[in-house]
């Protein structure tokens, strides 16, 4: 009898464990279209804000971070960790913008030490290295964004159930 329930405990127990890492991919998956469309958001109001309106790159970053950061929060609340009730929207919100304006902080810096670096370069060259340089600091920001929103800002207070 004792051996049978071990069993079923380890059974259960693999269950729970492959729900939970399918239901991790599945977030990850969400997430990686949600930053898709936050990506392409903040690249029109980049390029807009940059070559369009000549603002140069401060200006350029925070229209691009606040139209990426609100699609991105959406995207990820709402769909991605599937948290749509009102409670704990204000600490969702207030601990997902600590973590957006930590990255997006991350992208001034590094588009403003691209377009010092490259001032006396050609306008229409000039703009493409330094817009790369945006997108590539956010590239390298996804992963430990993603791991930061899954474990900490929208982390469940309830353990995961495997489905009966």
């Amino acid at each position: 009898m004792e051996l049978a329930e071990r069993s079923r405990d380890e059974i259960r127990n693999a269950v729970r464990s492959a729900y939970a890492g399918q239901v991790t991919w599945t977030r990850f998956l969400r997430y990686a279209v949600g930053s898709g469309l936050a990506t392409v958001t903040s690249a029109v109001a980049f390029a807009v804000a940059y070559r369009v309106l000549d603002q140069g790159p401060r200006i350029a970053t925070g229209a691009a971070f606040l139209a990426g950061a609100t699609v991105n929060f959406v995207a990820g609340r709402f769909w991605a960790w599937n948290r749509r009730a009102r409670r704990g929207l204000g600490r969702d919100a207030l601990s997902y913008a600590a973590l957006a304006v930590t990255t997006g902080l991350a992208a001034a810096a590094v588009t403003s030490l691209t377009h010092a670096i490259l001032h006396d370069a050609d306008p229409n060259q000039r703009a493409v290295v330094v817009e790369a340089s945006y997108f590539a600091t956010y590239a390298v920001l996804f992963l430990v964004k993603f791991l930061v929103l899954d474990r900490v800002v929208f982390r469940s207070s309830r353990p995961l159930r495997a489905p009966r």
